[in-house]
Formats: structure tokens, C-alpha cells, sequence
């Protein structure tokens, strides 16, 4: 029984020094001394400055303390989130403003629009994706909602029809906002203008879904989705 307990006891101290070795060893080791630090996402470039004063190249990876930098960074105006990411041995990747956007803006320039309906800074890395184009309508203030209160309904039916009618949500080309009443839908497949409103846009986008596949196309044409259990083409 003694034997056991020393056995266990030994095998528990064994333990502990080799956790407390490994951990002295990759604080202290000059194999994961800080060499690069990488930034990237939209205004990466503007950042730089930043991340150099706070990562010091010679600093241990595991000592490395990324609050001050996120601190300093949220402060700026143009940032709203900061990931770090460490990549062993020896850099500190640091990713700003990365968001999934549910659709784009084109206000004085293109935008991107997250689920909640925030202005996100454009990112290139959404130039192969289709998304749909919001137009006719205002904001510049980026992390804010749109000027027009219609926005914030449309994107979250545009949110729901892209988790549960894929297919349809690439087909959206441009949802126009420039009447006070209508929005009007263009779509990748034709030239044909769908007339709709913000506060129902979910069943009025399922719609435009029939009608896109069951009407023959036509050229220009104007459908006015508003009715319930109706579509009326418009001339």
C-alpha cells in the first residue's frame, strides 16, 4: 500500500517538473522570440505603425499580451474588431475588421453591410462573391445603420433567405431604395424589375422566387409583389 502512495506520489512530482520545465522553456527559450508581426483585413496598412510599436520583435510568443494592442487599436475610430493569432514559432498575426457581410452598399462609395445592418469597410476579399447591392440610400459613418430605417429590414430577410434559399440569395443583383415607397429587386437572370416593400420582404422575396422560374422572361418587365396571394405586372 506504502508503495503504491510513494509510486503515485513520485509519478505526481515527476509530473509537476516536467510541466513547470515546459512552461519555463517556452517563456524563456529564444526559439520562439517574436520576428514578425502580420496584419491584415482593411486598413492593415494604417495599423502598422501600431502593431509596431506594441509587438517587439525579440519578445517571447507565450509573453506576448494582446490587450494593450486591442486597446489601442478599438480606440481608432475606423476599427471595430481585433483578432490575434499566434503562429508558431515566432509571429503574432493580427486581424482587423474581418466581418461576414450580408450584402454591399453603394453610397459615395461601395460599403459592406453585416447582419445587424452596420457599415462595414469594403474588403476585397469579397470580389468573387455575390452579394446583393444595396443602392439609393445613404450612410457613411462606418459601424452605424443606414440613414433609411428600410435597410435594417432587408438585410435581416436577406440574412434569413440566405441560410434557407441559398440559391435565390446569389441571384439577387441590386435592391434599389431610391423610391420613398418601393424597393425594386433586380435580378443576375434578367432585366426585370420586382416591386416590393421593406416590412414583408421575406414571403414577398418567396414571390419573386416563383415567379422568376415560372414566368416566361420578358424584357424590362415591372412585377409588384405588395398583394398578398397575388403578382401584378405592371406597365
Amino acid at each position: 500500500m506504502f508503495l503504491g502512495i510513494r509510486k503515485k506520489y513520485w509519478w505526481f512530482l515527476i509530473s509537476t517538473l516536467t510541466l513547470i520545465g515546459l512552461v519555463a522553456f517556452l517563456n524563456l527559450s529564444p526559439l520562439f522570440a517574436v520576428c514578425e508581426a502580420r496584419l491584415t483585413g482593411p486598413f492593415a496598412v494604417k495599423l502598422s505603425d501600431i502593431s509596431e510599436e506594441f509587438v517587439t520583435a525579440g519578445e517571447n510568443l507565450f509573453r506576448f499580451d494582446p490587450g494593450i494592442l486591442a486597446e489601442t487599436m478599438l480606440s481608432n475610430e475606423d476599427i471595430e474588431n481585433v483578432r490575434f493569432s499566434l503562429s508558431i514559432p515566432d509571429a503574432v498575426t493580427v486581424e482587423v475588421n474581418r466581418f461576414e457581410p450580408a450584402a454591399l452598399m453603394l453610397s459615395d462609395k461601395l460599403y459592406g453591410l453585416d447582419r445587424y445592418c452596420r457599415l462595414i469597410p469594403y474588403d476585397s476579399a469579397w470580389d468573387d462573391v455575390n452579394l446583393p447591392v444595396l443602392t439609393g440610400i445613404a450612410g457613411r459613418q462606418l459601424f452605424r445603420a443606414p440613414d433609411d430605417y428600410r435597410a435594417a429590414e432587408v438585410i435581416s430577410a436577406l440574412v434569413r433567405i440566405k441560410d434557407d434559399m441559398p440559391e435565390l440569395y446569389r441571384r439577387i443583383a441590386e435592391i434599389d431604395f431610391s423610391d420613398n415607397v418601393y424597393v425594386s429587386i433586380y435580378l443576375t437572370t434578367g432585366t426585370d424589375r420586382y416591386l416590393a416593400c421593406s416590412r414583408d420582404f421575406p414571403s414577398q422575396l418567396v414571390k419573386l422566387d416563383l415567379v422568376d422560374r415560372t414566368v416566361a422572361r420578358s424584357d424590362g418587365g415591372c412585377y409588384n409583389l405588395l398583394y398578398d396571394g397575388v403578382v401584378i405586372r405592371q406597365r
